[in-house]
């Protein structure tokens, strides 16, 4: 099932935003790949907003947050980080009562869309735990292709990458970007 672009946009997470970030990041299922299994505490909460703010400053990246516009809630985080070398990483997440819905294929290609049309990055990617097969499946569905294995604090992980030649901007549809 696909979600109804007007329901959804993605709006720029700022300091204000703290509890109901926090909040998201310490859902069990959201934890259990992003942050090794383990919740995260309040300060790395603050560390990503504010890292997030500077990432947006510095080269227009930032954290953006899908706002889910009939339940007024904060349904996922996309994050454009970690820029380096025309490198910039992608980072998505996503509360579980949205999956299934293409969401965070649709906001990590809108953010992709913003960056490369800024000529903000030349490659974006992105990187998965092995066993978080969905997350890999949103890497493959965006266009991604395989980049490296990688081995991570709590296991291995792989690593998929896009160019701006190879990214097909007409891929899916853009939500609104607030």
């Amino acid at each position: 099932m696909s979600a109804n672009s007007k329901n959804f946009g993605l709006r720029l997470i700022t300091p204000a935003d703290e509890e109901e970030v926090h909040q998201l990041l310490c859902v069990p299922e959201v934890y259990e790949y992003l942050a090794d299994g383990l919740e995260p505490p309040r300060f790395v909460t603050r560390e990503w907003i504010a890292a997030s703010a500077d990432d947006n400053d510095r080269f227009g990246g930032g954290l953006w947050g899908l706002q889910d516009c009939e339940q007024d809630a904060l349904a996922g985080l996309v994050r454009l980080s970690d820029f380096s070398d025309s490198e910039v990483q992608l980072t998505y997440l996503l509360h579980p009562r949205y999956w299934k819905r293409l969401l965070a294929v649709r906001m990590s290609h809108t953010a992709m869309c913003h960056a490369f049309s800024r000529g903000v990055a030349s490659t974006i990617w992105a990187g998965a735990d092995v066993p978080n097969t969905g997350s890999v499946a949103v890497l493959r569905r965006l266009g991604m292709r395989f980049r490296r294995d990688v081995e991570y604090l709590a296991g291995p992980g792989v690593e998929y990458a896009t160019s701006a030649d190879e990214f097909d901007e007409a891929r899916f549809e853009r939500l609104l970007m607030r």
